[in-house]
Protein backbone atom coordinates (compact mmCIF):
# COMPACT_ATOMS: atom_id res chain seq x y z
CA UNK A 1 0.00 0.00 0.00
CA UNK A 2 1.06 3.57 -0.62
CA UNK A 3 0.96 6.06 2.23
CA UNK A 4 2.12 9.67 2.28
CA UNK A 5 2.99 12.05 5.08
CA UNK A 6 1.84 15.63 4.66
CA UNK A 7 1.46 18.72 6.83
CA UNK A 8 2.59 22.26 7.47
CA UNK A 9 6.28 22.93 6.99
CA UNK A 10 8.16 21.98 10.14
CA UNK A 11 5.34 19.86 11.51
CA UNK A 12 7.53 16.76 11.60
CA UNK A 13 6.30 14.85 8.55
CA UNK A 14 9.78 13.76 7.47
CA UNK A 15 10.54 12.57 10.99
CA UNK A 16 7.32 10.56 11.27
CA UNK A 17 7.77 9.16 7.75
CA UNK A 18 11.24 7.95 8.76
CA UNK A 19 9.91 6.35 11.96
CA UNK A 20 7.20 4.48 10.08
CA UNK A 21 9.70 3.34 7.45
CA UNK A 22 12.09 2.03 10.11
CA UNK A 23 9.23 0.34 11.94
CA UNK A 24 8.12 -1.45 8.77
CA UNK A 25 11.68 -2.55 8.01
CA UNK A 26 12.19 -3.81 11.57
CA UNK A 27 9.00 -5.88 11.11
CA UNK A 28 10.49 -7.44 7.96
CA UNK A 29 7.99 -5.69 5.69
CA UNK A 30 8.75 -4.75 2.11
CA UNK A 31 9.23 -0.98 2.32
CA UNK A 32 10.26 1.64 -0.22
CA UNK A 33 10.60 5.23 1.03
CA UNK A 34 10.55 8.16 -1.38
CA UNK A 35 11.54 11.70 -0.45
CA UNK A 36 9.18 13.96 -2.39
CA UNK A 37 9.75 17.10 -0.32
CA UNK A 38 11.58 20.19 -1.57
CA UNK A 39 13.59 19.97 1.65
CA UNK A 40 15.30 16.61 1.23
CA UNK A 41 15.70 15.30 4.79
CA UNK A 42 14.17 11.83 4.71
CA UNK A 43 17.29 10.01 3.52
CA UNK A 44 19.50 11.29 6.32
CA UNK A 45 16.74 10.53 8.87
CA UNK A 46 16.83 6.93 7.59
CA UNK A 47 20.55 6.68 8.21
CA UNK A 48 21.96 7.17 4.72
CA UNK A 49 25.25 9.07 4.59
CA UNK A 50 25.89 12.35 2.79
CA UNK A 51 28.06 10.52 0.25
CA UNK A 52 25.35 7.93 -0.41
CA UNK A 53 22.68 10.60 -0.88
CA UNK A 54 24.75 12.99 -2.98
CA UNK A 55 25.75 10.26 -5.44
CA UNK A 56 22.23 8.84 -5.74
CA UNK A 57 20.43 9.65 -9.05
CA UNK A 58 17.21 11.60 -8.33
CA UNK A 59 13.85 11.11 -10.07
CA UNK A 60 13.26 14.80 -10.73
CA UNK A 61 16.82 15.76 -11.67
CA UNK A 62 17.70 12.74 -13.79
CA UNK A 63 14.24 12.01 -15.16
CA UNK A 64 15.07 10.84 -18.70
CA UNK A 65 15.62 7.15 -17.82
CA UNK A 66 12.25 7.11 -16.03
CA UNK A 67 10.39 8.83 -18.87
CA UNK A 68 11.95 6.62 -21.54
CA UNK A 69 11.04 3.53 -19.53
CA UNK A 70 7.38 4.45 -18.93
CA UNK A 71 6.94 5.52 -22.55
CA UNK A 72 7.77 1.96 -23.57
CA UNK A 73 5.83 1.17 -26.73
CA UNK A 74 2.85 3.37 -25.91
CA UNK A 75 1.71 4.52 -29.37
CA UNK A 76 -0.37 7.44 -28.07
CA UNK A 77 2.52 9.53 -26.76
CA UNK A 78 4.88 10.84 -29.50
CA UNK A 79 8.08 10.54 -27.45
CA UNK A 80 9.43 10.85 -23.92
CA UNK A 81 9.63 14.65 -24.12
CA UNK A 82 5.81 14.71 -23.92
CA UNK A 83 5.70 12.87 -20.60
CA UNK A 84 4.51 14.93 -17.64
CA UNK A 85 3.07 14.24 -14.21
CA UNK A 86 -0.50 13.30 -15.06
CA UNK A 87 0.28 11.29 -18.19
CA UNK A 88 -1.84 8.17 -17.80
CA UNK A 89 -0.65 4.63 -18.22
CA UNK A 90 -1.75 2.83 -21.35
CA UNK A 91 -1.22 -0.40 -23.24
CA UNK A 92 2.37 -0.64 -24.37
CA UNK A 93 3.65 1.59 -21.58
CA UNK A 94 6.60 0.48 -19.47
CA UNK A 95 5.46 -0.52 -15.99
CA UNK A 96 7.51 -0.79 -12.81
CA UNK A 97 6.84 -3.82 -10.63
CA UNK A 98 7.49 -3.19 -6.95
CA UNK A 99 9.35 -6.41 -6.27
CA UNK A 100 10.38 -7.29 -9.78
CA UNK A 101 13.66 -6.65 -11.54
CA UNK A 102 13.64 -3.13 -12.98
CA UNK A 103 16.12 -0.79 -14.58
CA UNK A 104 14.33 2.01 -12.71
CA UNK A 105 15.15 0.60 -9.29
CA UNK A 106 18.64 -0.29 -10.45
CA UNK A 107 19.18 3.34 -11.43
CA UNK A 108 17.45 5.35 -8.68
CA UNK A 109 17.32 3.16 -5.59
CA UNK A 110 19.76 2.79 -2.71
CA UNK A 111 19.34 0.34 0.18
CA UNK A 112 20.25 0.08 3.84
CA UNK A 113 18.99 -1.88 6.86
CA UNK A 114 16.11 -3.42 4.91
CA UNK A 115 14.99 -0.02 3.57
CA UNK A 116 14.78 0.84 -0.12
CA UNK A 117 15.10 4.57 -0.76
CA UNK A 118 14.51 6.92 -3.69
CA UNK A 119 14.35 10.71 -3.90
CA UNK A 120 12.93 13.35 -6.22
CA UNK A 121 15.89 15.65 -5.63
CA UNK A 122 15.90 19.43 -5.65
CA UNK A 123 17.09 22.50 -7.48
CA UNK A 124 20.69 22.69 -8.56
CA UNK A 125 22.50 25.84 -9.72
CA UNK A 126 21.02 25.64 -13.23
CA UNK A 127 17.44 25.26 -11.91
CA UNK A 128 17.42 28.17 -9.49
CA UNK A 129 15.07 30.86 -10.77
CA UNK A 130 14.10 28.85 -13.85
CA UNK A 131 11.67 26.18 -12.67
CA UNK A 132 9.24 25.42 -9.86
CA UNK A 133 9.37 22.30 -7.72
CA UNK A 134 6.59 20.63 -9.72
CA UNK A 135 9.28 19.60 -12.18
CA UNK A 136 10.50 17.26 -9.45
CA UNK A 137 7.20 16.10 -7.97
CA UNK A 138 6.00 15.56 -11.54
CA UNK A 139 8.55 12.78 -11.98
CA UNK A 140 7.26 11.22 -8.76
CA UNK A 141 3.73 11.28 -10.20
CA UNK A 142 4.90 9.62 -13.41
CA UNK A 143 6.57 6.91 -11.35
CA UNK A 144 3.42 6.28 -9.28
CA UNK A 145 1.16 6.13 -12.34
CA UNK A 146 3.25 3.27 -13.70
CA UNK A 147 4.02 1.42 -10.47
CA UNK A 148 2.34 -1.96 -9.97
CA UNK A 149 2.35 -2.80 -6.27
CA UNK A 150 0.34 -5.10 -4.01
CA UNK A 151 -1.17 -5.00 -0.52
CA UNK A 152 1.90 -6.25 1.35
CA UNK A 153 4.28 -3.93 -0.50
CA UNK A 154 4.63 -0.61 1.29
CA UNK A 155 5.59 2.72 -0.24
CA UNK A 156 6.13 5.63 2.18
CA UNK A 157 6.17 9.11 0.66
CA UNK A 158 7.40 12.28 2.35
CA UNK A 159 5.58 15.16 0.66
CA UNK A 160 5.88 18.90 0.16
CA UNK A 161 4.52 21.18 2.87
CA UNK A 162 0.93 22.39 2.95
CA UNK A 163 -1.94 21.41 0.68
CA UNK A 164 0.08 21.46 -2.55
CA UNK A 165 0.15 17.64 -3.00
CA UNK A 166 -3.67 17.74 -3.02
CA UNK A 167 -4.52 20.89 -4.90
CA UNK A 168 -2.12 21.77 -7.69
CA UNK A 169 -0.99 18.39 -8.97
CA UNK A 170 -3.20 15.67 -7.53
CA UNK A 171 -0.12 13.79 -6.37
CA UNK A 172 -1.90 12.90 -3.11
CA UNK A 173 -4.50 10.95 -5.10
CA UNK A 174 -1.77 8.51 -6.17
CA UNK A 175 -1.65 7.21 -2.58
CA UNK A 176 -4.03 4.90 -0.74
CA UNK A 177 -3.90 6.91 2.47
CA UNK A 178 -2.58 10.25 3.69
CA UNK A 179 -1.31 10.79 7.22
CA UNK A 180 -1.41 14.49 8.00
CA UNK A 181 0.95 15.60 10.75
CA UNK A 182 -0.71 18.35 12.80
CA UNK A 183 0.77 20.52 15.54
CA UNK A 184 -1.43 22.19 18.18
CA UNK A 185 -1.43 25.52 16.34
CA UNK A 186 -3.96 27.41 14.22
CA UNK A 187 -1.54 27.48 11.28
CA UNK A 188 -1.22 23.71 11.32
CA UNK A 189 -4.93 23.01 11.70
CA UNK A 190 -5.69 25.43 8.84
CA UNK A 191 -3.62 23.18 6.56
CA UNK A 192 -5.80 20.30 7.75
CA UNK A 193 -8.95 22.15 6.62
CA UNK A 194 -7.53 22.64 3.14
CA UNK A 195 -6.36 19.03 2.83
CA UNK A 196 -9.64 17.65 4.16
CA UNK A 197 -11.57 19.58 1.51
CA UNK A 198 -9.39 18.34 -1.34
CA UNK A 199 -9.29 14.78 0.00
CA UNK A 200 -13.07 14.65 0.09
CA UNK A 201 -13.26 15.71 -3.57
CA UNK A 202 -11.42 12.60 -4.69
CA UNK A 203 -12.20 10.14 -1.91
CA UNK A 204 -8.65 10.11 -0.55
CA UNK A 205 -8.37 8.55 2.91
CA UNK A 206 -7.02 11.10 5.39
CA UNK A 207 -5.82 10.48 8.96
CA UNK A 208 -4.34 12.94 11.44
CA UNK A 209 -1.36 12.35 13.71
CA UNK A 210 -0.81 14.93 16.44
CA UNK A 211 2.78 16.01 16.97
CA UNK A 212 4.88 18.32 19.16
CA UNK A 213 2.57 17.73 22.08
CA UNK A 214 3.72 19.68 25.15
CA UNK A 215 0.55 19.75 27.25
CA UNK A 216 -0.83 16.23 26.84
CA UNK A 217 -4.47 17.06 27.53
CA UNK A 218 -4.67 20.66 26.34
CA UNK A 219 -2.78 20.16 23.08
CA UNK A 220 -4.61 16.98 22.14
CA UNK A 221 -7.97 18.56 22.98
CA UNK A 222 -7.08 21.54 20.77
CA UNK A 223 -6.25 19.33 17.80
CA UNK A 224 -9.26 17.11 18.41
CA UNK A 225 -11.54 20.16 18.42
CA UNK A 226 -10.23 21.16 14.98
CA UNK A 227 -10.01 17.78 13.24
CA UNK A 228 -12.57 15.63 15.05
CA UNK A 229 -12.37 11.88 14.60
CA UNK A 230 -9.67 12.18 11.94
CA UNK A 231 -7.18 12.31 14.83
CA UNK A 232 -6.07 8.71 15.36
CA UNK A 233 -3.02 9.17 17.60
CA UNK A 234 -0.54 11.70 18.95
CA UNK A 235 3.22 11.52 19.36
CA UNK A 236 4.34 12.40 22.88
CA UNK A 237 7.60 14.04 23.96
CA UNK A 238 10.47 11.94 22.77
CA UNK A 239 14.17 11.90 23.54
CA UNK A 240 14.55 9.42 20.68
CA UNK A 241 13.14 11.95 18.20
CA UNK A 242 15.20 14.81 19.67
CA UNK A 243 18.35 12.75 19.19
CA UNK A 244 17.27 11.69 15.70
CA UNK A 245 16.92 15.34 14.70
CA UNK A 246 20.47 15.88 15.97
CA UNK A 247 21.67 13.16 13.63
CA UNK A 248 21.94 10.47 16.32
CA UNK A 249 20.36 7.44 14.68
CA UNK A 250 19.27 4.60 16.96
CA UNK A 251 17.34 1.34 16.34
CA UNK A 252 13.59 1.90 16.19
CA UNK A 253 13.21 -0.49 19.14
CA UNK A 254 14.68 2.31 21.30
CA UNK A 255 11.69 4.56 20.56
CA UNK A 256 9.43 5.12 23.56
CA UNK A 257 6.72 2.45 23.89
CA UNK A 258 3.93 5.04 23.71
CA UNK A 259 5.28 6.32 20.40
CA UNK A 260 5.79 2.80 19.07
CA UNK A 261 2.07 2.38 19.73
CA UNK A 262 1.43 5.34 17.42
CA UNK A 263 3.40 3.61 14.67
CA UNK A 264 1.34 0.45 15.22
CA UNK A 265 -1.86 2.48 14.78
CA UNK A 266 -0.53 3.95 11.54
CA UNK A 267 0.30 0.46 10.28
CA UNK A 268 -3.13 -0.85 11.34
CA UNK A 269 -4.84 1.92 9.38
CA UNK A 270 -2.59 1.24 6.41
CA UNK A 271 -3.31 -2.49 6.42
CA UNK A 272 -7.06 -1.80 6.39
CA UNK A 273 -6.85 0.37 3.28
CA UNK A 274 -8.13 -1.02 0.00
CA UNK A 275 -7.27 0.15 -3.48
CA UNK A 276 -9.78 0.37 -6.29
CA UNK A 277 -7.55 0.38 -9.37
CA UNK A 278 -10.43 1.57 -11.57
CA UNK A 279 -11.07 4.56 -9.32
CA UNK A 280 -7.34 5.24 -9.11
CA UNK A 281 -7.21 5.43 -12.91
CA UNK A 282 -10.37 7.53 -13.21
CA UNK A 283 -9.13 10.07 -10.67
CA UNK A 284 -5.83 10.32 -12.49
CA UNK A 285 -7.67 11.04 -15.74
CA UNK A 286 -9.56 13.89 -14.07
CA UNK A 287 -6.31 15.57 -13.13
CA UNK A 288 -4.95 14.90 -16.62
CA UNK A 289 -8.00 16.55 -18.20
CA UNK A 290 -7.62 19.55 -15.88
CA UNK A 291 -3.97 19.87 -16.92
CA UNK A 292 -4.90 19.57 -20.59
CA UNK A 293 -7.41 22.40 -20.38
CA UNK A 294 -5.37 24.53 -18.01
CA UNK A 295 -1.87 24.50 -19.52
CA UNK A 296 -0.63 21.25 -21.06
CA UNK A 297 -2.26 21.56 -24.50
CA UNK A 298 -0.76 25.01 -24.94
CA UNK A 299 2.66 24.01 -23.63
CA UNK A 300 3.03 20.85 -25.73
CA UNK A 301 1.17 22.09 -28.79
CA UNK A 302 -0.98 18.96 -29.01
CA UNK A 303 -4.21 17.68 -27.47
CA UNK A 304 -2.76 15.67 -24.58
CA UNK A 305 -6.12 14.01 -24.03
CA UNK A 306 -5.16 11.89 -27.03
CA UNK A 307 -2.60 10.30 -24.69
CA UNK A 308 -5.50 8.54 -22.94
CA UNK A 309 -6.01 4.89 -23.84
CA UNK A 310 -9.79 4.29 -23.57
CA UNK A 311 -9.31 0.53 -23.30
CA UNK A 312 -6.60 0.54 -20.66
CA UNK A 313 -7.12 -1.27 -17.35
CA UNK A 314 -4.63 -1.79 -14.54
CA UNK A 315 -6.38 -5.08 -13.86
CA UNK A 316 -5.20 -6.42 -17.22
CA UNK A 317 -1.60 -5.54 -16.32
CA UNK A 318 -1.95 -7.21 -12.93
CA UNK A 319 -3.52 -10.31 -14.50
CA UNK A 320 -0.68 -10.53 -17.01
CA UNK A 321 1.84 -10.21 -14.18
CA UNK A 322 0.13 -13.02 -12.22
CA UNK A 323 -0.02 -15.23 -15.28
CA UNK A 324 3.67 -14.70 -15.97
CA UNK A 325 4.56 -15.47 -12.36
CA UNK A 326 2.51 -18.68 -12.48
Amino acid sequence: MRIAFCGKGGSGKSTVASLVTKYLASSNKNVLAVDGDINQHLGSALGFTEDELSSQPKLGMDYKPLFEHVLGNNPRIPDASYIFESCPAGEGAGFIYYNGPSSIFDHYEIKKNGIRFMATGGHDDTDVGTTCYHKFTGAFGVFLNHLIDELDEYLVGDMCAGADPFASSGLASRFDGIFLIVEPTLKSTSVYKQCREYADMFGTKLFVIGNKIEDEQGDIDFIKDKVGNDLIASISKSNYIRNLEKGLDRPIEDLEVSNQDVLKKILDKTDNLKRDWNKFHETGLKFHEAAAKGWANDLYGVDVMKFVDPNFSYHNIIKAKSKKAA
